[in-house]
């Protein structure tokens, strides 16, 4: 294994141009004369093609506020341990696109969130400037009593009942910071940090 470990190292250098003339003489016999080595060259050399393209430092940045965001929800998690605080996994706003993807026409955002062992999926929709409808289910959630959901801030409180799959809709929120509640037989099942 470490074997291969460095032939990939080798090549990376040999595209890269980090190489000696003599080592890159060598890599070059490597290549012509065993056929693995020339396969194996090949794909390495697509990777390093594809990984040229990419941003690094855009999906670094947005790597690190992601598991930053991930760390802050979980430790607010650890503190209340009679609810299940939403931990967020995804967040479209701080990933950026792909460099061949033209932006929607409407700037909408999708979060995804673990609640406990749940699944939280929230899409936001802009309405104005200043306002979202906001589209959410949660999965893996199985009651015979109705899942009820309330977003509040400090200004606004919004409450809507979810369907038989456990989907909800709130059609115009004002943006804000909200806590969103999960609530099954007047008893929270779980929040999450909203910001809108």
């Amino acid at each position: 294994m470490k074997k291969e470990f460095d032939r990939v190292e080798l090549m990376l250098d040999y595209l890269r141009g980090n190489l000696s003339i003599e080592d890159h003489l060598k890599v070059e016999a490597l290549i012509d004369g065993d056929q693995d080595s020339a396969g194996l060259f090949s794909v390495v050399k697509e990777l390093f093609s594809e990984g040229q393209k990419s941003d690094f430092y855009q999906m670094r940045d947005s790597a690190l506020r992601m598991a930053s965001r991930m760390f802050d929800d979980f430790q607010m998690s650890r503190k209340q341990t009679n609810v299940g605080r939403g931990i967020t996994v995804y967040d479209s706003m701080m990933l950026p696109l792909p460099g061949d993807v033209r932006p929607a026409k409407v700037d909408t955002r999708r979060l995804r969130y673990k609640v406990g062992e749940l699944d939280l999926q929230i899409s936001l929709y802009p309405i104005s400037i200043d306002s979202y409808e906001m589209i959410g289910q949660l999965f893996d959630w199985e009651s015979a009593e109705p899942l009820s959901v309330r977003l509040r801030s400090q200004k606004h409180e919004f409450r809507e009942k979810a369907d038989r799959f456990n989907l909800f809709r709130f059609v115009r929120i004002p943006v804000s910071n909200y806590i969103l509640d999960l609530i099954c037989s007047k008893k929270r099942i779980g929040t999450v940090a909203l910001e809108l």
